[in-house]
């Protein structure tokens, strides 16, 4: 996770594509929240353009956005949500305190080293920290047909790109780092199935970093490959979110 929180310009690329990933983002299972979203106070970290702080808010919590993306947070602004504009690490919190802190999609933008000692400052006795990925693994065409096509193209997975056994591995040792910091960590998925148009799930591909910061010659290339291997039909996926809940 260090070397993507490092790579602050990959970090801030979202801003020119806000309005794709606002439009085009998966939103969490309401499974999901409906178990996470207690107490009253939130603080979404990487907020985005707000995609899960609405849905936070959507539940009656009071909550607030830290993004460090400035067209990002315009964005959930706009949606009605507060937003400051920082990074996580900079960020002034001014005396908060909250009863639940997010991440969707979000983490691994941070210094897991220093967040989590600022955890047990922000949180209210009993409040949880929420770590939270959507997966979206298509399934026709199948996605080792896709990642065949071109090596541009990097699973939309939950916990990032690599095998489902690299993905445990990077969860085991989230886990462990929470539970060292004092936390009591439970993990749970939600799973479903949708159909997406080709040409969505092609726009939809590309708002992630990864694939967005790709020289335009490498994009075109690797979108045209994709859709070779679509050909005429919609995009079967399952999709889940993961959720890493750790109790203060």
């Amino acid at each position: 996770m260090a070397e993507l929180h490092e790579d602050r310009q990959r970090a801030l690329s979202f801003g020119a594509i806000a309005a794709d990933y606002d439009r085009l983002r998966p939103r969490y299972s309401e499974v999901t929240l409906d178990a996470i979203a207690t107490g009253r106070s939130a603080l979404d970290v990487g907020a985005g353009t707000g995609i899960l702080a609405r849905q936070l808010r959507d539940r009656g919590l009071d909550v607030l956005a830290v993004e460090p993306d400035g067209a990002m947070a315009a964005l959930a602004r706009a949606s009605g949500v507060p937003a400051e504009v920082a990074t996580f690490e900079e960020w002034d919190d001014r005396g908060r305190t909250f009863d639940l802190i997010t991440f969707g999609q979000s983490f691994h933008w941070v210094d897991a080293d220093r967040a989590i000692p600022r955890f047990l400052e922000l949180l209210n006795p009993g409040g949880r920290v929420v770590l939270l990925w959507n997966k979206l693994r298509p399934t026709s065409p199948p996605n080792d047909d896709l990642r065949a096509a071109s090596s541009d193209y990097v699973n939309v997975e939950a916990a990032g790109a690599g095998t489902p056994h690299d993905q445990m591995f990077r969860m085991a040792a989230l886990r462990r780092t929470f539970e060292d910091a004092g936390f009591a960590v439970t993990e749970r998925e939600d799973d479903w199935t949708e159909t997406q148009p080709k040409e969505r799930w092609l726009d939809l591909v590309f708002t992630y970093s990864s694939h967005s910061t790709l020289p335009d010659d490498r994009r075109s290339a690797l979108r045209a490959a994709l859709a070779a291997v679509i050909g005429d039909r919609d995009v079967e996926l399952a999709a889940g979110t993961t959720a890493l809940i750790a109790t203060r």
